[in-house]
């Protein structure tokens, strides 16, 4: 059994986000000439309420296989493996143990949300004070239009297949307006301010709202950044694109609050980051009278950026306390807030493609098909 006997899982399907399904494979492969009468499969894996734990039989020069199916309902970072294989023989007299060190690591992302209009963070552009289409002095990497060549235009600017369509009237590029700020995305990172438990809770909400806005903000084409850890130096630094979301996505799925780290040390590390034209954007379930003045240190002379709050109405999660009342208090301060309850978020599926399962349908001559799988995995568990 020590040397013939091997064991081997395959994940064939994976999870990308909240709701997909996760399938494996495990083969026990006998190529002795004496069956296993029994073998114990023990799995090490961290995956919340995933199991493969079981005994299994395997005929002489045989190999069984099983499979198992699990929907990912948290997100974050798990890990598949590492497991061991106990065997023995009929009497008790002889016990073989095998140790698979092999781990395959799974990422779920939270998922998105619709979020109304009033949620979205105000932001403003070089040139907005200009005349719509005005060159601009600093050139961005996207072109919005073309338009007639002007004395003084550098030739850098020339869109020449505009140009050729023209009978050579020169055509330059007219660059969207350079995002004169970025915006950062600031959790509140106190594992006391947060209440409830589990989906419904104020730091799933705050996860999906601050994914969502993320989602939203880079797809205008803004840059965007995210402090999603007590450490500033875990700090996502903003920038532009759909390959920056994803980044983002993944610091999220592991965000989880610290204790003893209040909202104003957050804000305190923030101070060391942003600048008088970064926007801020809080999120948050507090109503401490302390941090709105450690936020108000950011609107001093010289700011331009915007600075906003969402406040997570904690009574509604299970806790106590006015929100409406607070984010009163915070515009007689010129602090602009918007306040979200228990519900008013609603995670929705496909957000990064359809929620991939196994669908099936039956065709006219009564056989039943394949319609979906879920997700392809990347690479097989093996080894030992």
């Amino acid at each position: 059994m020590a040397v013939n006997v091997s064991c081997r899982r395959e994940l064939r399907y994976t999870a990308v986000q909240v709701g997909d399904e996760l399938e494996e494979s495990i083969t026990l492969d006998n190529r002795a000439m004496l069956p296993v009468i029994w073998a114990e499969f023990v799995d090490r894996s961290e995956f919340p309420g995933y199991t493969t734990s079981g005994v299994n039989i395997v005929e002489w020069a045989n190999r069984t296989r099983w499979q198992t199916h699990t929907i990912c309902a948290r997100r974050g970072v798990f890990t598949l493996g590492p497991w061991e294989i106990r065997m023995g023989d009929p009497f008790g007299l002889f016990h073989v143990r095998q140790v698979y060190h092999q781990h395959n690591e799974i990422l779920v992302h939270p998922p998105l949300a619709v979020l109304p209009p009033h949620l979205q963070p105000q932001r403003k552009k070089v040139g907005d004070l200009r005349p719509l289409y005005q060159p601009l002095s600093a050139e961005t990497i996207s072109v919005t239009t073309t338009r007639p060549y002007v004395l003084g235009d550098p030739l850098r600017r020339v869109h020449w297949r505009t140009t050729a369509r023209h009978s050579g009237e020169l055509f330059v590029k007219v660059f969207e307006p350079e995002a004169s700020s970025s915006i950062w995305l600031v959790p509140d990172l106190d594992a006391a301010a947060h209440v409830g438990a589990g989906d419904e809770s104020s730091l799933e909400t705050m996860v999906i709202l601050l994914a969502s806005l993320a989602s939203n903000l880079l797809n205008e084409r803004l840059s965007v950044g995210l402090l999603a850890d007590a450490n500033a130096a875990q700090a996502i630094l903003p920038q532009f694109g759909s390959a920056h979301f994803w980044t983002i996505l993944r610091a999220l799925a592991l965000l989880q609050p610290t204790p003893a780290h209040t909202l104003v040390d957050t804000l305190a590390l923030m101070r060391a980051l942003i600048s008088t034209r970064d926007s801020l954007v809080v999120v948050t379930p507090s109503l401490k009278p302390d941090w709105p003045q450690a936020l108000k240190q950011f609107m001093g002379r010289g700011r331009s950026g915007g600075l906003e709050v969402i406040l997570l109405d904690p009574a509604s999660f299970g806790g106590s306390g006015d929100a409406q009342l607070f984010a009163s208090l915070l515009a007689e301060q010129g602090i602009l807030s918007n306040v979200v309850r228990r519900g008013d978020v609603r995670p929705i599926s496909g957000t990064y493609g359809e929620v991939r399962r196994w669908e099936f349908k039956t065709i006219g001559t009564g056989h039943v098909v394949v319609s979906q799988t879920p997700r392809q995995a990347a690479s097989p568990l093996a080894g030992r």
